[in-house]
């Protein structure tokens, strides 16, 4: 990763003079043991990929830095015990805004806890969580891409200021030209993709609210079995 793309998270904050819950990219030992466990509502991750088929791409862009705000939950992602309870804990994120495009509000869903990380380029043994930054990334972009589901677009309940509708980052537009080629920051690969859409339907979402929008294509496809 680029210092200099590093060093641009804390200062879009204090330049702009809003208090953000920005944190500046910190090592990440990956083991080569299975790093987490889903834990949720487990038994909706089957659906991911049929809840990614079913999406659509649009273009979206992104309000003053005022008009944004940051939603952030803690779940435990792992537990295990070595002579002592250990928990791994990860964090669901929420980046809500109006968008006057689409006259609905919008959270662009992300996931802090190693799920997205790249390695340093001075330190192979170093890694970074991308997702700590996706506010900041999604700011500076100014215009982004973005799945949206089309079950959750067309149902009436999404799209408010306290159920924004749900959408998943794809890839920076405008406003980061100038560091084209750090395109792990400015897209997301589908395994990602998919992971968050897993993490989403196990965490995102209440299991009955999850029965009330896919239940029925869950038992047509024969994936609640």
């Amino acid at each position: 990763m680029n210092d200099f793309i590093r060093s641009r998270i804390p200062s879009i904050a204090s330049n702009l003079g809003t208090v953000f819950a920005l944190t500046v990219a910190t090592p990440l030992v990956v083991s080569l043991i299975a790093k987490f466990t889903l834990g949720g509502n487990k038994a909706a991750t089957p659906y991911a990929d049929t809840y990614i088929q079913n999406s659509d791409t649009i273009v979206v862009p992104i309000p003053f830095v005022t008009a944004i705000t940051p939603i952030h939950k803690t779940f435990t992602s792992r537990a295990w015990f070595a002579g002592t309870a250990h928990t791994e804990v990860s964090t669901y994120s929420q980046i809500c805004f109006y968008s006057p495009k689409y006259k609905r509000y919008l959270a662009v869903i992300s996931f802090v806890g190693g799920y997205n990380v790249i390695q340093s380029e001075t330190d192979k043994n170093v890694w970074y969580d991308v997702e700590k930054e996706r506010l900041s990334i999604i700011y500076d972009s100014k215009m982004i891409s973005a799945y949206v589901n089309r079950t959750q677009w067309h149902d009436p309940s999404y799209g408010t200021k306290d159920n924004p509708l749900p959408i998943f980052f794809i890839k920076s537009l405008t406003g980061l030209e100038f560091c084209a080629s750090e395109t792990d920051l400015l897209t997301i690969k589908p395994s990602v993709n998919k992971r968050f859409v897993e993490l989403y339907l196990a965490h995102g979402l209440k299991p009955k609210e999850f029965e009330r929008l896919y239940g029925k294509d869950m038992e047509r496809l024969g994936l609640n079995e």
